[in-house]
């Protein structure tokens, strides 16, 4: 089974199954084009979050900024550091993340594997972000989150836009109420992605090209 293949089965997993076994996305937010769901999440006490936008540019302008781990807290919600830890390849990459957490909770960081592959047919981008908790030892006053799974589905449309569709499911770790994560779970994604919009007009995202990718 390919890589893509393998990605599908996981969107099923997160959003088909019975009603019964999984609650329904919810929306939260929707606003500058941006809309926000949650739902209550199966394997965690905090909620899945899903972001849908449609905005201009290029597979290869999104493949930019996301591999570019150094910028990344100009744009992703509370980012306070990013760096590479380990390059696989032009296309998969381990990081490290450490990310601020409202008052009273305490900061947290985490240690991340992202690929990103392509069909060559659609042209469709898919981005994994996964948490790999014990890739690096934990570090003194902050907490390791346990997990984090992320998914972009990435559709490029005529006129040169692209359709986003990401899914966040997070257990940010002790000590952190879920009642506060909550509270944040819809500020957070729209933030980030109104960020990127901005960062997506940048020249230097808006003009690159990545080897393996086709726009």
């Amino acid at each position: 089974m390919n890589r893509h293949r393998k990605f599908l089965l996981l969107i099923y997993l997160f959003a088909a199954l019975p009603a019964g076994a999984q609650k329904t996305w919810e929306l939260k937010k929707d606003q500058d084009g941006i809309r926000v769901y949650s739902r209550t999440g199966d394997s965690s006490r905090f909620d899945d979050m899903r972001v849908e936008m449609t905005l201009p540019g290029k597979p290869s302008s999104l493949a930019a900024l996301i591999l570019d781990i150094g910028n990344y807290p100009n744009w992703s919600f509370n980012s306070a550091k990013a760096y590479t830890l380990k390059r696989i390849s032009p296309s998969e990459v381990y990081f490290y993340s450490m990310i601020r957490s409202p008052w009273p909770a305490s900061d947290r960081d985490m240690a991340v594997h992202l690929h990103l592959t392509q069909d060559t047919g659609t042209r469709t981008l898919y981005v994994y972000a996964d948490e790999i908790a014990d890739y690096i030892p934990e570090k003194q006053g902050l907490v390791r989150i346990p997990l984090s799974i992320e998914r972009w589905i990435v559709t490029p449309l005529p006129g040169e836009r692209i359709k986003i569709s990401y899914e966040l499911r997070l257990d940010p770790g002790a000590s952190a109420p879920a009642w506060l994560i909550n509270l944040f779970s819809v500020k957070g994604p729209y933030e980030t992605f109104c960020h990127l919009r901005e960062q997506l007009n940048q020249r230097k995202y808006r003009d690159a090209t990545i080897p393996f990718i086709r726009n």
